[in-house]
C-alpha cells in the first residue's frame, strides 16, 4: 500500500522518489506519469462574504494549515 504522496521514481536506485506529479513542460516525465494536466476545483457555494482565493502547491499545504495561510493573508489584507 503506498504511503504519502504520489512520487516519481528512480527504477535504478533505492531511493526516496520525488514528490510531483504536475510539472509544466517537462514531456520526458510524461512516461513515469507525470502530467501538465491541472487539478481543477469548481466552488459554487461562494458569496459576496468570501475575499480571498488561494492557489498554492502541495509543497504549501504540506506544511501550513488553512488557519495560518488566512491569517498570514489577512495580515496584510487589514493592515
Amino acid at each position: 500500500m503506498p504511503y504519502g504522496p504520489k512520487r516519481v521514481w528512480l527504477k535504478s536506485k533505492p531511493v526516496p522518489g520525488l514528490a510531483m506529479t504536475r510539472s509544466i513542460g517537462d514531456m520526458a516525465a510524461t512516461s513515469v506519469g507525470v502530467t501538465a494536466e491541472p487539478e481543477i476545483k469548481v466552488f459554487s457555494n461562494l458569496n459576496q462574504n468570501d475575499k480571498f482565493v488561494v492557489i498554492a502547491s502541495d509543497g504549501i499545504w504540506d506544511r501550513i494549515s488553512n488557519e495560518e495561510v488566512m491569517m498570514t493573508i489577512a495580515k496584510g489584507f487589514y493592515r
